[in-house]
């Protein structure tokens, strides 16, 4: 007799196995109020607002918000702002809710526009920018969470220069280490140099105490580049945050509190599920998704496929 000697691989988890599993994704959106965006009432400014014109933050909220907000679990996103002086405050606060209230959860992408046309008429920008207190505020909601399976998407929108790069980049590392990842979408033409550190494609983090960030989890778009574009910023929002996911929970050391096992994998694709991750797949992938779907359920015609498709 031989004995051929195969070592066996251990099956490797895909973003779907995981939302399959149970992870839930959920969006946090961030607004830039500081004075370099031009006070709302100037024509230039990248906040002014007037009856049959839409900003470029609104168009952003309105695009990118509403991309990520196809995968938010309950359509409940918590909207803070940063860098303005609330009505008659003397100082100004660098992580605020847009809604002016305790309540820091907006129902829907066009609540969120509504909320943030009120919030224009009760604060005055100021400055500086500063990302880090807001990465902090994220951070301490996930640190309150029962477990790591509630994974949290942040998205800043912002027209440039930040000030606190160091503190910035202290924050990412320590997120790295959480169910973080941090979509900075650049407003306007500013310089956007720190956003590109920031996203660390080509160099991973450290922090001032020389820790390297344990993944990547920020992806800079920049938002001009690719306005016109819907699907190419879909593609560009999206782009890294299947790979984030997944670096994410294959590093996560808790096994136990992530509660994610093999045996809890289902190799079954619903028509919904399809949708949902299609604009991760390329096409070979999503037709034998399609084929996966048709052996499920043999007795369905492909008219009745595409029927509950559009």
């Amino acid at each position: 007799l031989i004995f051929e000697n195969k070592s066996i691989k251990k099956k490797e988890c895909t973003f779907m196995d995981y939302v399959q599993s149970g992870v839930r994704l959920g969006m946090d959106i961030a607004i830039d109020f500081t004075g370099s965006n031009g006070h709302p009432a100037d024509l230039i400014s990248l906040h002014h607002v007037s009856p049959g014109f839409q900003n470029d933050y609104e168009i952003a909220i309105n695009s990118c918000g509403s991309i990520i907000a196809q995968y938010d679990y309950d359509q409940l996103f918590p909207v803070f702002g940063f860098g303005a002086k609330i009505r008659d405050d003397t100082d100004p606060s660098m992580c605020f809710p847009i809604t002016l209230s305790e309540n820091v959860y907006i129902n829907g992408i066009p609540e969120v526009i509504n909320q943030y046309h009120n919030c224009l008429n009760n604060i005055t920008f100021w400055g500086p920018t500063y990302f880090t207190p807001i990465i902090r505020q994220v951070l301490s909601d996930i640190s309150h969470e029962e477990n790591n399976l509630n994974y949290h998407i942040l998205m800043i929108l912002t027209d440039g220069v930040i000030n606190d790069m160091d503190t910035t980049i202290d924050a990412l590392v320590e997120g790295s280490f959480k169910p973080l990842s941090v979509i900075i979408i650049g407003i306007g033409n500013a310089d956007f140099t720190n956003m590109d550190i920031l996203d660390a494609d080509d160099n991973p983090l450290v922090d001032s105490r020389q820790r390297k960030s344990a993944r990547d989890l920020v992806q800079f778009v920049p938002f001009n580049k690719y306005k016109n574009d819907a699907k190419e910023l879909a593609r560009q929002v999206l782009e890294e945050v299947p790979r984030q996911i997944v670096e994410f929970y294959e590093n996560c050391k808790d096994i136990s509190q992530r509660r994610l096992t093999l045996n809890n994998f289902s190799p079954k694709f619903s028509v919904f599920q399809l949708v949902l991750i299609s604009p991760f797949l390329s096409w070979s992938v999503i037709l034998i998704l399609i084929g996966q779907i048709f052996s499920q359920a043999p007795h369905k015609t492909q008219s009745s496929f595409l029927d509950l498709i559009f």
